[in-house]
């Protein structure tokens, strides 16, 4: 059973409104595979690793 579509901008936009919300953001890229780049973009934005 499919749900509603809605425009790829406005699925960015909720996706956006999450940024510094990592539970949520690790949540929406389980949604659907179309939410799986924006959600990644902003769990994995910065990274703390140091390279030797």
């Amino acid at each position: 059973m499919k749900g509603p579509r809605f425009p790829p901008e406005l699925c960015d936009r909720f996706i956006d409104f999450l940024h510094d919300d990592r539970k949520a953001l690790k949540e929406c890229s389980l949604v659907c595979r179309a939410w799986i780049p924006a959600s990644r973009f902003h769990l994995f934005e910065r990274s703390d690793v140091t390279v030797i």
